[in-house]
């Protein structure tokens, strides 16, 4: 049985002595994430509604749930990328260069993995969809939260999608069937009638997306969305 997973970039933001680590939304955000609310609210029922622990992102659901009527649960595993995280994702992806390590993220693809950022996101995901089984599922996360995600699922194309910038309060949908993951959309943003804005990822994310730059890409395996 599928799952639709739905993953929300929080809305804008402003940061807190340079950081967004206790970034709290503005009000175009406020107004984003209660549009995003208003527009999911015309969907069918959602059966999950998760957060990430951060503040940009609970204030994000907080709204979204006042239009839904649904209080979010926060999720650990889902925050941003941060602290030893980036350098150990930019050793490991250097040695993806080796066939028995591209192979190994082949063949983890949609599967429990041992990997930076990549292995506690994923952890989260498959915790969340085992929980809504051939449900409809929302989480609010962050830009690198949704690129680990799309990186995982798509070993193949992860240099794509850790480039991938997506709006805030974009959607991003997946239907996970067992370990078989299918793309279904990516920085959905026609609900928005506010601006829409895509802000510059927190500086661990956008190291992370430097150091991939650098990253030789090997293809082998076609991993079709």
């Amino acid at each position: 049985m599928s799952t639709e997973l739905i993953l929300i970039r929080h809305g804008n933001a402003i940061r807190v002595n340079g950081d967004y680590v206790h970034a709290p939304l503005t009000p175009l955000g406020e107004h984003q994430a209660a549009q995003t609310g208003e527009y999911l609210a015309e969907m069918q029922p959602l059966d999950g509604f998760y957060t990430s622990p951060l503040r940009r992102a609970k204030e994000t659901a907080a709204i979204i749930g006042s239009k839904l009527g649904k209080t979010p649960e926060i999720k650990n595993g889902i925050q941003e990328v941060g602290g030893l995280e980036v350098p150990a994702l930019a050793v490991l992806e250097t040695l993806s260069i080796f066939d028995f390590v591209e192979d190994y993220l082949d063949a983890h693809a949609g599967k429990p993995i041992r990997w930076p950022i990549q292995g506690r996101v994923s952890k989260a995901v498959m915790e969340m969809v085992e929980a809504h089984p051939n449900q409809r599922i929302v989480a609010v996360a962050h830009a690198g939260t949704i690129s680990s995600v799309l990186a995982w699922a798509f070993p193949e194309q992860r240099l794509q999608w850790w480039l991938t910038l997506v709006g805030n309060c974009s959607l991003t949908r997946v239907r996970v069937d067992g370990s078989q993951i299918t793309l279904l959309a990516v920085n959905e943003t026609q609900h928005l009638v506010a601006e829409v804005t895509t802000q510059p990822p927190d500086r661990a994310v956008q190291a992370t997306k430097q150091i991939m730059k650098t990253v030789k890409p090997t293809a082998k395996v076609t991993n079709s969305t």
